[in-house]
């Protein structure tokens, strides 16, 4: 897959399936001010793609709910 490629996925997922990414994401963002410069710049854009797709997975979650 390319970076530019999207692509629609199924998977089962359980609430503490999602608290790993979460936290991992925190840390990332502590990192990123940790290290600053180019490399911190790059880690909060990967800090950010790691938020965005846990945003996707809870609001898709969210819509499957009764």
């Amino acid at each position: 897959m390319n970076v530019a490629d999207t692509a629609t996925v199924t998977i089962p997922i359980m609430g503490i399936d999602i608290l790993a990414p979460k936290k991992l994401s925190l840390v990332s963002h502590a990192l990123a001010e940790k290290i600053g410069g180019a490399a911190g710049r790059e880690q909060t854009e990967l800090a950010r793609v790691l938020d965005n797709t846990i945003r996707k997975i809870e609001l898709a979650a969210a819509r499957r709910q009764p």
